[in-house]
């Protein structure tokens, strides 16, 4: 029998069909032995299926991705829909993210506190369904697979560190990266050895609420990060703008302007007062120089360089300040062999349509905003603003 690690050596296999989608073009469906990988017209991985009949993924990608093979799928929507019942389940949901855990963390329990939490929920399963903890249990070691094949295929490998981080704050508290959950589902982080040339860091997270999971969001950046990828310095530029404000009002820094501009919460004067207004206005003028100042250096680059640098810092996810994920959906288990699929939320249209673009323009919008246009349509826009009102740390973020 094939232990986990074993597959992260072997290849992704021979190409089996082919699909189309209508915006995205063409993929191919290759196969391993039970492992099927979904390559997009790029050769990039961007689904990943385990235990599952090449009739049974056709169904899946017609019906959840809009992606069509020649011929007609026999697989009945009962066999790959999960029940709503199962999608709201807080303990088989519980249960099925820290068993995926365990066979990722090489069939071992991270801590005490997750052992316990696995304990908690097999408890309440056991009293509604004696065999509903098998089913989960199934599914995840599915799932672990599916999840391993396709960080394998994506350049990833040896795992040092698995977390579980499906709770408000817990990505950054396990990864250091300010990630929280309306920006990424994970429910677990997986840490590896070894990463793709192009990543920033060998974090990789997975989201198994596949059927409830967002389409992935847009990811802030600093302005230290996004200038040290374009090679500009943008904190230097903003600083020496605050500065002169706190000179100007006599404040020691800026912890003690934005506080004492702010007011005291609860209070009529709290962000109400002419000296907050006119800190406002401050940092408006602050956020319009950074844009430009940012939008002078797109204006500069070339159109390679252009669309490398929105791939990886807006559309893919892979800045400092951001933490790449996938979803990974199990089924069956128990009665029903346990199958799963793994697939990159990033592959979508946007990231399609750059990639692909012959001209790239960067179009400057009201006082602190930027939209991205390829070949003339446009994908998303650029804001520079405050983190927390006037004299607070400052970001960069894409938007729709």
């Amino acid at each position: 029998m094939k232990t986990l690690s074993s597959f992260l050596t072997e290849s992704t296999g021979k190409k089996v069909q082919e699909f189309e989608h209508p915006a995205k073009g063409k993929y191919t469906l290759h196969r391993k032995g039970d492992v099927h990988h979904l390559k997009n017209k790029y050769g990039e991985v961007s689904h990943t299926f385990i235990g599952m009949e090449p009739d049974e993924i056709t169904y899946h990608l017609k019906h959840h991705n809009e992606i069509h093979g020649s011929g007609k799928s026999t697989v009945k929507e009962e066999y790959l829909e999960e029940s709503s019942a199962a999608a709201i389940n807080t303990h088989r949901g519980g249960f099925n993210e820290a068993m995926f855990a365990y066979h990722l963390n090489n069939t071992s329990w991270i801590d005490d506190e997750h052992k316990k939490a696995a304990y908690h929920h097999k408890e309440m399963l056991d009293n509604h369904d004696p065999l509903e903890a098998r089913r989960q249990n199934d599914r995840a070691a599915a799932q672990a697979k599916s999840f391993l094949e396709h960080a394998k295929s994506n350049g990833y490998s040896g795992i040092k560190n698995v977390h579980l981080t499906a709770k408000p704050g817990d990505i950054e508290k396990h990864t250091g990266i300010p990630a929280t959950q309306q920006e990424n589902p994970s429910d677990v982080v997986a840490h590896f050895q070894n990463k793709p040339k192009d990543a920033k860091h060998g974090y990789f997270g997975v989201s198994l609420k596949s059927s409830s999971a967002k389409k992935i969001g847009f990811h802030n950046g600093g302005l230290g990060s996004v200038g040290k990828d374009l090679g500009i310095d943008l904190e230097t530029h903003a600083n020496k703008l605050q500065n002169q404000f706190l000179k100007k009002k006599g404040y020691k820094n800026l912890s003690a302007g934005a506080a004492d501009v702010a007011g005291k919460k609860g209070t009529a004067s709290y962000r109400n007062s002419k000296k907050y207004d006119e800190a406002m206005a401050h940092a408006t003028k602050v956020n319009g120089s950074v844009r430009d100042k940012l939008h002078e250096h797109y204006q500069s680059m070339s159109h390679e360089n252009l669309k490398s640098h929105l791939l990886r810092t807006f559309v893919k996810a892979n800045s400092d300040h951001a933490l790449p994920y996938v979803k990974t959906h199990g089924t069956g288990g128990y009665d029903k062999d346990a199958t799963a699929h793994t697939e990159d939320p990033s592959d979508n249209e946007m990231y399609h349509s750059i990639k692909d673009s012959k001209k790239l323009e960067i179009h400057k919008s009201g006082g602190t905003l930027m939209s991205v246009h390829a070949d003339g349509k446009r994908m998303f826009g650029i804001q520079v603003k405050h983190n927390n009102g006037p004299l607070t740390s400052m970001k960069i973020l894409g938007q729709p």
